[in-house]
């Protein structure tokens, strides 16, 4: 049981922490953010005190919040792998012909 206390004690307080960053904030790798899955609350599973219970409840609204902005995340992400993408191929052609460049001078 004082495992189960633990992962929900620190679920809450990542989850506090997480509730007044900004939305999954990038992780600055080189054009890539950083999506970081929710972890689902140990408590759905191993809680049964009424107490524990509305604590759990509480850890369960939040995991689906974070599941929102996990999906919010996602979203953006695969936007800007798109869009790198784009350009990239814009970039390769424009150096192959010339005549397919973009911002030709």
């Amino acid at each position: 049981m004082k495992r189960t206390r633990y992962f929900c004690s620190a679920g809450l307080a990542a989850a506090a922490v997480l509730a007044l960053a900004p939305p999954l904030a990038a992780q600055g790798v080189r054009g890539f953010t950083h999506c970081a899955p929710p972890l689902r609350p140990a408590c759905i599973e191993t809680s049964a005190a009424a107490l524990a219970m509305a604590a759990c409840d509480e850890e369960v609204q939040l995991f689906t919040r974070m599941v929102f902005r996990y999906r919010e995340c996602l979203e953006r992400e695969t936007e800007r792998a798109v869009r790198d993408a784009n350009d990239a191929i814009e970039a390769w052609r424009c150096r192959l012909d010339e005549t397919k460049c973009r911002n030709r001078l």
